[in-house]
C-alpha cells in the first residue's frame, strides 16, 4: 500500500530536484516513453503530484491570459473564468503543500488562442478533458492503495474540471452536458503527458511563448473578487 502521509509526499526530493533541473524537452521526451512503458504499473505518488501540479499551473496561466486577453467575452463569462482560475489555483496550492514540484513553469499556446473565442473553446475543452481523465486515473490509483480520502479528493477535483469542460463547450456553442459519464482515457496520470506535450515544450505547429504563470499580485487581485463573483473559497476536501 502507498503511504500517503505528508512525510511520504516529501520523500524523493533529490529526484525531484534533478527533474526540475532537466530541460523541458528532454524530460517530456522521457515521459512519453515512460507513459507507454508503465502498462501494468501505477504512477508513484510523486509522479502524480508533480504532473498534476504542472497541469494546474498551466490551467491558471491559461485562464489568466484569457481574462486579460482580447476574446471579447461578456462580464458573466469573465467572472466564470475568474472562478475557474481560482479553482485551479486552489488545486495547485493543495498539491504544492503536499510536496509537488511542477516539471515546467512556462507554457506555450497557439498564437491566436487568447483572441479567437472558437479556438479558445476548442483548446480549453481538450485540456479540461485531459485533466478530468488524469484525475480519474489518480482516483483509481489511490483507491487501489486503500487511500480513500485522497481518492475522494482526486474525484472532487475531477468534478470541478468537468464543470470547466462543460462551460468552455458552451462558449464554443456546443451542448455543455453531452456525456453520461466523463471520459476515462488514462490508466495513469503520466498517460496525459503526450496530449499536453505541445503546451509544455512548444512543439506544436504555430505555438508561441513562453507564457509565464500568474504572479502573487495577480492571484491576490482575483482572490479579492471571490465573494463578489460567488466563488466558494475554502471549500473542504476529503483529504483535509
Amino acid at each position: 500500500m502507498i503511504a500517503l502521509s505528508r512525510r511520504s509526499f516529501l520523500k524523493g526530493s533529490t529526484m525531484v530536484a534533478a527533474a526540475s533541473a532537466a530541460s523541458a524537452s528532454g524530460l517530456f521526451g522521457i515521459s512519453r516513453a515512460f507513459a507507454q512503458d508503465m502498462q501494468g504499473q501505477n504512477d508513484d505518488v510523486q509522479t502524480i503530484l508533480n504532473l498534476a501540479s504542472t497541469a494546474e499551473l498551466f490551467a491558471t496561466t491559461h485562464y489568466l491570459n484569457a481574462i486579460n486577453g482580447d476574446l471579447g467575452f461578456s462580464g458573466d463569462v469573465i467572472n466564470y473564468l475568474k472562478a475557474g482560475f481560482l479553482a485551479e489555483q486552489d488545486h495547485f496550492e493543495l498539491l504544492t503543500s503536499l510536496g509537488a514540484v511542477p516539471v515546467v513553469t512556462e507554457f506555450y499556446v497557439p498564437e491566436t488562442l487568447f483572441s479567437d473565442p472558437a479556438l479558445f473553446a476548442t483548446i480549453s475543452e481538450v485540456a479540461e478533458t485531459a485533466f478530468v481523465a488524469a484525475y480519474l486515473a489518480a482516483t483509481r490509483i489511490f483507491a487501489e492503495a486503500g487511500e480513500t480520502a485522497f481518492a475522494v479528493t482526486a474525484a472532487q477535483i475531477a468534478g470541478v474540471e468537468s464543470e470547466h469542460r462543460a462551460f468552455v463547450r458552451q462558449i464554443g456553442g456546443l451542448l455543455p452536458n453531452n456525456q453520461g459519464y466523463e471520459q476515462y482515457n488514462f490508466m495513469n496520470v503520466s498517460d496525459a503527458v503526450p496530449v499536453l506535450q505541445p503546451f509544455l515544450d512548444g512543439s506544436g505547429e504555430g505555438f508561441v511563448g513562453p507564457a509565464v504563470p500568474p504572479t502573487a499580485d495577480q492571484i491576490a487581485a482575483i482572490r479579492a473578487e471571490a465573494e463578489m463573483i460567488g466563488y466558494m473559497s475554502g471549500t473542504p476536501y476529503a483529504a483535509m
